[in-house]
């Protein structure tokens, strides 16, 4: 600054004429305060928090659907369903009719006079594996069909 300019400044102020909060409400800045400067902070803050969120939880939405569409789809028949059943001291007819109920399949080649057989078993397994050991204690021949 040169002497004119000071002459100037020092020629025309007057004290308490000047506000500097007046002049930046003049140049259409308004001044910023402490808690305003902690708002910015904080929405820039939770933006790129809701963001980062956002990408880890569609990436995990993402791996989960490869996951699930990888795994082959296994069907199980009828005769292949593995369930328990027990029978103690129980005629030949009642088994069957149990076996019939139980895995929903059909009992087929029942000797003659299946009241003479009696039988205790408790199983566990599909129903052609179940009648093939029915058949290995009793010396029968029975087959099992679906429904």
């Amino acid at each position: 600054m040169n002497n004119e300019e000071i002459d100037f400044i020092a020629r025309r102020y007057r004290k308490g004429r000047f506000s500097p909060d007046a002049g930046w409400r003049r140049l259409g800045i308004s001044k910023s305060t402490g808690w305003r400067k902690f708002r910015i902070a904080a929405a820039v803050s939770a933006t790129i928090l809701l963001s980062a969120t956002a990408a880890i939880l569609y990436t995990d939405s993402r791996m989960a659907d490869e996951s699930q569409q990888s795994m082959p789809v296994k069907t199980v028949s009828l005769l292949e369903a593995s369930r328990v059943i027990d029978f103690e001291n129980a005629p030949l007819p009642a088994v069957i009719m149990k076996i019939e109920t139980v895995y929903g399949v059909k009992v087929e080649g029942i000797p003659e006079s299946p009241e003479e057989y009696v039988l205790s078993l408790h199983y566990e397994g599909t129903p052609s594996d179940l009648i093939s050991t029915i058949n290995d204690i009793l010396g029968t021949q029975m087959t099992v069909t679906e429904k």
